[in-house]
């Protein structure tokens, strides 16, 4: 059972039993939690190394910067050049992208729950996988659960839109199930996709089946300022400096309006489509140990290059179209290949979803959202990313 919010109600789906869409499982080691540590404190972990560059400030002093990954989530860190070249001290964690090392945690600016790793010694360990130590879903929760509520919400589609997501799922399951939603927000561990879709997917069809939409979906805003509330509550106490819900209600509202305005229900299938395709591309944007090789060329009219895959980062090709672009050609891809043709109205509604779901230019979206559909998928996308956040918090 996923219950997301309050008003919405309960919705179990039965267990997939199929081969076509398993779960791959691994043993992991626990891995560090920053939330756990204190500024000021030293500690020694083995960490994999997602990213790594050298920086320069303006003193011409240099630095160098990652971000590491290990199953309990990611972090940021870095290291100050007091002896040799700034090439030099980033050779050794390039060397496997696996490394021990030994850091400070470091709190900047003050009091403001931003923290890092400043490390003091580094070295390499060659006898580990890099899979061991990305990001992992928390311990209480299975991927099976949600794997079976993406499907079962699917099965709940009308003809073509079934056809559609289930043909996606074929051609991308393996890498769908293994990525990441984001890189440090939320979801931002393996099967993070798969799990925000899945949600996704479970608030917009209680909204879709509720007798008001609009008003289904102003109850979920509001259980989210009441989450709000709580944590400012519990702020001093619990030593808060970080908020799940800080200006997300400005952006919930303003979808809000622009349903109210348009005055007309969500349709299930399109929405539904939509959200699955909304996040997509994010197999190509997102890199990482374990993604496919062939992930391009399967959708590109492109050859495959070479790929040095450690940790959860951006991919330096993806990350020049970004994930949205990517969305459109999944469905421009999957339409052919099947053989459907949508009518143009529909075809429109679908991508722009896709390109509006950030809600507006400055947040990344290619155009702001026109249709009623467009609006609720922001919504959603919203309210489902920041709940996620919020259950973090509430963990710690």
């Amino acid at each position: 059972m996923i219950q997301l919010f309050k008003a919405l109600p309960e919705v179990t789906m039965p267990p997939y039993e199929n081969d076509a869409f398993s779960i791959n499982h691994s043993d992991q080691p626990i891995g560090l939690s920053m939330d756990t540590l204190a500024p000021g404190e030293r500690v020694e972990e083995v960490l994999l190394v997602a990213s790594g560059e050298i920086r320069t400030g303006q003193t011409g002093r240099e630095w160098l910067q990652f971000t590491f990954n290990s199953p309990a989530g990611s972090c940021k860190g870095k290291q100050w050049i007091n002896q040799g070249t700034a090439e030099e001290a980033l050779r050794p964690y390039l060397e496997t992208r696996i490394v021990r090392v030994e850091a400070k945690v470091e709190e900047y600016p003050p009091q403001s729950g931003n923290k890092s790793l400043t490390v003091q010694r580094v070295t390499p360990i060659h006898d580990a996988s890099p899979t061991q130590f990305l990001p992992q879903l928390p311990a209480d929760e299975s991927l099976e659960t949600y794997r079976d509520q993406l499907l079962g919400l699917i099965g709940q589609l009308d003809s073509p839109y079934q056809e559609i997501a289930l043909s996606i799922l074929r051609q991308y399951w393996t890498d769908f199930s293994t990525r990441p939603a984001a890189l440090f927000h939320h979801h931002a561990y393996i099967g993070g996709l798969l799990k925000h879709t899945a949600c996704m997917m479970t608030i917009g069809r209680g909204i879709c089946d509720s007798e008001q939409p609009y008003l289904m979906l102003l109850k979920c805003i509001q259980e989210a300022e009441a989450d709000h509330k709580n944590e400012l509550f519990q702020a001093g106490e619990r030593e808060m400096r970080q908020f799940s819900w800080d200006d997300s209600f400005d952006a919930l509202y303003q979808a809000a309006k622009g349903i109210a305005l348009l005055d007309v229900r969500p349709n299930p299938n399109e929405l539904l489509l939509g959200i699955l395709l909304h996040d997509i591309g994010k197999l190509w944007e997102y890199t990482h140990a374990g993604a496919s090789a062939d992930r391009f060329s399967r959708l590109l009219h492109v050859t495959e290059e070479e790929e040095e895959l450690a940790g959860i980062a951006l991919d330096p090709d993806g990350v020049l179209i970004g994930h949205m672009p990517y969305g459109c050609f999944v469905l421009e891809q999957t339409l052919r290949e099947e053989d459907i043709r949508l009518s143009r109205a529909v075809y429109h509604r679908l991508m722009h979803m896709v390109l509006s779901h950030h809600g507006k230019r400055e947040w990344g979206s290619s155009v702001t959202p026109q249709t009623t559909d467009a609006w609720y998928l922001h919504a959603i996308d919203l309210l489902d990313a920041r709940k996620e956040k919020w259950r973090q918090q509430q963990r710690r």
